[in-house]
């Protein structure tokens, strides 16, 4: 586990609905022939020329340390996928995707600090468990001795879970009713047949066997508009100051 993962990991959410990115759902290009023949050799982050102060949001510096960490752990998920599939990173269009995410995350924790959100005990405890689970952890000594090898402390590391509960909380606010009808239901299943067709899968199971997935999936989407949405207002409204050239 790296650092840089976990405050993905913690984060995740917000991130991608800052920016929108949550409902991309294109299928990836197939690998070139000279990708599949021969693995490419590994790109590094280029970090040269990045300010101190990458940004100001309000007030608030992002510095070059939280920026460069933010970036190194999406550059090593684009790196991964562009082994497999032959296309070269773009690292400035990276490097801007990165600290939008970044502003927009600094962006809804000051709304919720506006608003007085607050993250409840059973709360925490909740979101812990849950990576706990997806993570393969069988305690939390376990997970946060795991955190602490990687230069994370438990301090650090449940002060991010407390922030991602209060963020869960702000955009269920903001999102409100966020379950979708029968009909959407159907027509999201009748769209996942159809995608699997196209692309040559095997048969889409059952719709009441799928129906879970396809409302986790819907209010997904519904929480990602709501909370692109509200950064996008944050922003026009906010002082937000960007140093990256």
């Amino acid at each position: 586990m790296k650092k840089k993962w976990f405050i993905s990991a913690v984060v995740a959410g917000s991130l991608a609905f800052a920016t929108g990115c949550a409902g991309n759902t294109e299928a990836e290009p197939a690998p070139s022939e000279s990708a599949a023949s021969a693995p490419a050799e590994a790109p590094t982050p280029d970090l040269e020329g990045i300010p101190d102060v990458v940004a100001t949001v309000n007030g608030l510096d992002i510095t070059k340390e939280e920026f460069t960490t933010a970036y190194e752990g999406s550059f090593q998920q684009m790196a991964m996928q562009s082994q497999v599939t032959g296309q070269e990173v773009d690292q400035e269009q990276l490097k801007t995707q990165t600290l939008d995410n970044i502003i927009g995350n600094k962006l809804l924790i000051q709304e919720a600090d506006n608003r007085g959100i607050e993250a409840s005990e059973e709360a925490i405890a909740a979101t812990t468990d849950e990576l706990m689970k997806t993570n393969q952890f069988a305690s939390e000594d376990e997970l946060f001795a795991a955190l602490e090898e990687q230069g994370i402390s438990k301090e650090d590391a449940t002060e991010q879970i407390e922030q991602q509960v209060r963020l869960d909380a702000l955009l269920a606010e903001e999102v409100g009713d966020a379950a979708p009808t029968e009909e959407e239901l159907k027509a999201a299943y009748e769209e996942a047949k159809a995608s699997g067709a196209a692309q040559g899968g095997g048969e889409v199971p059952p719709y009441e066997e799928l129906k879970p997935q396809l409302e986790q999936q819907a209010k997904d989407q519904k929480k990602s508009e709501a909370a692109l949405a509200l950064v996008t207002e944050l922003r026009e409204s906010g002082d937000v100051v960007s140093n990256l050239e």
